[in-house]
């Protein structure tokens, strides 16, 4: 365990946004990790809710959406990988015609009527809770992130696939003062895929940092060591090529 975690840091806390479903990270998270308690909560603010320190309060990981054209470079002050793209949806009161659809685009939609945009970014919980309340009621239609749609489970609305729309993307981050921290570095990787085989358990003691004396002395040695294989293997290719050949065995005698 790294020492600046110290004894009262053997916890993660992670947080999301409507529409995220964490716990297969949080399964895999315990399984590699059975002495380091994980929880996860709803987050309203992602970014307000990160915490700088260890132990300071707030979550340590949190999943956040965002605009699917918005640069890959993290925002100042975020280390950011970003995950994959929302499908997005569109959303009507139970018995609208678009139950007839497995999917739609906007121009088989012209001519209905529209709730003002919310965004599911900025949005709060409750004012998008609030826009779903209209849809329900007939008023319009709302588009919304699938995810974040089928999030709100409610009976007297549908919601159907929307191609052709501004879609939005789930990324993982993390505050940048926080840059190295072996327990985050451990949870990103279970989120971006790194296997148990890969993986270095979030107790395990960190590897040493070398210095740039220290690496070029490291990489001489894996040059000496490849080059004295090579020519181990060169003098067992040519022992095999000068070896006499055995004389075959004559036929047998009648």
């Amino acid at each position: 365990m790294n020492e600046d975690i110290g004894p009262d840091r053997r916890s993660l806390a992670i947080g999301f946004v409507p529409g995220v479903q964490p716990d297969k990270w949080l399964t895999r998270w315990r399984e590699r990790n059975p002495l380091v308690p994980i929880s996860a909560r709803r987050v309203g603010d992602p970014r307000a809710e990160l915490a700088p320190t260890p132990g300071g309060g707030g979550v340590d990981v949190v999943f956040l959406r965002e605009a699917d054209h918005a640069p890959r470079s993290a925002p100042a002050g975020l280390l950011r990988i970003p995950l994959y793209t929302e499908t997005m949806a569109v959303l009507a009161a139970r018995g609208h015609e678009i139950g007839a659809y497995e999917s739609l685009s906007p121009a088989e939609l012209e001519g209905e009527r529209w709730l003002d945009p919310v965004d599911a970014i900025t949005a709060s919980p409750d004012e998008v809770s609030a826009a779903v309340d209209l849809v329900a009621a007939g008023v319009g239609l709302l588009v919304l992130p699938q995810p974040y749609a089928r999030s709100l489970s409610r009976r007297d609305v549908i919601e159907r696939p929307l191609e052709g729309v501004p879609a939005t993307r789930m990324g993982v981050a993390w505050s940048s003062d926080r840059e190295g921290d072996v327990m985050i570095d451990e949870f990103v990787g279970i989120v971006r895929g790194r296997t148990a085989a890969t993986s270095r358990n979030a107790g395990d003691a960190p590897r040493e940092k070398l210095n740039a004396r220290q690496k070029a002395a490291a990489k001489a040695r894996a040059r000496g060591e490849q080059s004295r294989g090579d020519q181990a293997r060169g003098d067992q290719e040519r022992g095999r090529r000068q070896a006499p050949r055995g004389k075959g065995r004559s036929p047998r005698g009648r």
